[in-house]
């Protein structure tokens, strides 16, 4: 269970666990956390921050992708903190209100492969399985640059969920791609990019609609929230996993 923080660009961390992943950005001192884990997956956070001399008081946001429960979970407790928390104006109700968005249930999972009960129960470690709302989260429009370390740019890609978003360090050709594509499935073997199930999305179509607008960034390191990074333009991992 991969639980260590690990460097994958200077100045961004992975954190998590072996199936699923949330990020750290530290310039100059300050910090942006992209995504929030589980809600048992604050002290991950603060093992990495300590570990580069940092503290919660020096992370400026938290950005989520979307809030699911594998991505919402420490947000409450860090806008608890005093840590503005934000998601895409579409997403925001559902951050705000859990019943207000796309909801899967437990049931929907093949729950014949083996590989579903290795992911729910790491998800229950995490505390994935918790999604508290997070009733202060403000709130970011797409194509909006924010103020914050590492210069993070929104991209709308909706499908996944109504707000799902990806950020972008476009000086650093960096992609943090939620939930939009991935490179592991939660309950599939095999490595690569790849569109997570169908079951998995709100919209199935228009989450391929939103991968084919990945495509056009110019960008070459691809941070998804279930898998392992992965180098190479953009456009072809779109290509490969819209294959």
């Amino acid at each position: 269970m991969r639980s260590t923080p690990r460097e994958v660009a200077p100045g961004v961390h992975r954190l998590g666990r072996d199936r699923h992943n949330f990020y750290l950005v530290v310039e100059g001192g300050r910090a942006t956390v992209v995504d929030a884990g589980g809600s048992a997956e604050l002290s991950l956070l603060q093992t990495a921050l300590a570990g580069l001399g940092m503290a919660l008081g020096d992370v400026e946001a938290v950005l989520l992708t979307h809030a699911h429960t594998d991505h919402v979970g420490f947000a409450a407790l860090a806008s608890r903190q005093g840590i503005p928390v934000k998601a895409h104006e579409d997403e925001a109700a559902y951050a705000r209100d859990r019943s207000a968005g796309s909801q899967m249930s437990v049931t929907d999972l093949p729950l014949w492969r083996p590989a579903v009960w290795v992911f729910l129960a790491e998800m229950i470690r995490a505390g994935a399985h918790k999604g508290y709302p997070v009733p202060g989260v403000e709130t970011v429009a797409d194509d909006e640059t924010l103020d914050l370390p590492g210069r993070p740019r929104v991209v709308h890609t909706p499908g996944h969920t109504a707000g799902h978003a990806a950020y972008v360090l476009e000086e650093r050709g960096i992609l943090f791609a939620g939930d939009a594509i991935a490179t592991r499935s939660p309950i599939r073997a095999g490595v690569g990019p790849r569109m997570l199930e169908d079951l998995f999305h709100a919209d199935p179509a228009e989450a391929r609609s939103s991968l084919r607008r990945l495509a056009g960034l110019e960008t070459t390191l691809l941070l998804p929230g279930h898998g392992d990074p992965w180098s190479g333009p953009i456009a072809a991992l779109v290509s490969q996993a819209l294959a």
